[in-house]
């Protein structure tokens, strides 16, 4: 386990149910690739990109119901998307990363095919092998509110 970021405490305050135990999940199929896609796509066109500071007045705050977010509400609002199509929460997981030295959230959704990354900054869905990010910490499958450390990139498995 590794430590929570602050905005996620907070957004868990605020939603319990998307903070809580998850039974382990079966890996999804690839074959939803283009839902990934379309999801991705119309969540990244959807927001507006606005930091919290400015939207909130706080340095933190983390919603999945906005239209104008940074990057870890782009995140949310992508998981919520697709809680509502049937995916399982346990494997689709928020995931801050570094990319170009800025700090980043993203979701990573896996499947049998490996873990994909869906991104604010890219409409294409890309494997977590693909995409130049190096992974600090993720959420943990078996337990929303938990995040561990993640000590390099994902791959097929």
């Amino acid at each position: 386990m590794t430590s929570r970021p602050f905005g996620h405490i907070e957004f868990c305050a605020r939603q319990p149910n998307d903070c809580r135990r998850h039974k382990p999940g079966g890996s999804l199929s690839a074959s939803n690739l283009s839902l990934l896609q379309s999801i991705n796509t119309s969540v990244n066109k959807a927001i507006k990109p606005v930091s919290d500071i400015r939207q909130f007045g706080k340095p933190e705050y983390w919603t999945s119901n906005t239209k104008a977010g940074d990057c870890e509400d782009f995140a949310l609002a992508k998981r919520a998307a697709l809680k509502r199509r049937g995916f399982r929460a346990s494997d689709l997981l928020l995931t801050m990363a570094y990319k170009g030295g800025q700090a980043h959230t993203v979701l990573v959704v896996r499947t049998r095919d490996g873990d994909f990354v869906l991104d604010n900054l890219n409409d294409r869905v890309v494997s977590v092998d693909k995409v130049a990010m190096s992974f600090v910490k993720m959420q943990a499958p078996t337990n929303g509110a938990n995040w561990v450390t993640v000590t390099g990139k994902s791959s097929k498995r």
